[in-house]
């Protein structure tokens, strides 16, 4: 904003020095409030991308679990039958 006083147009520079401030140390104010709501707003993304990577993790944790105990009972199972045919051809001869 300019304004004409007496010997000529009063740039911003000269506006800041009548408000008691240093010339762009509004300017280094707001830049400071823009990265401090940056800063705040990435925090935000990174405390969601953690949430959701839980989140994976936690499923992850659950399907391993049951992989684990689906392929304990098909062991199990394999040995059962493998134990029964031992027997029966016992049983034929």
């Amino acid at each position: 904003m300019k304004a004409e006083i007496g010997n000529g147009p009063v740039g911003e520079e000269e506006e800041d020095m009548e408000e008691g401030g240093t010339p762009g140390e509004e300017e280094e104010e707001e830049e400071e409030i823009g990265d401090v709501e940056e800063f705040l707003k990435l925090d935000a993304e990174l405390d969601a991308l953690s949430s959701a990577l839980d989140s994976l993790e936690q499923r992850n944790d659950s399907i391993n679990s049951r992989l684990r105990l689906i392929l304990e009972e098909n062991r199990c199972t394999r040995e059962a039958a493998a134990a029964a045919e031992k027997v029966e051809g016992k049983k034929v001869e």
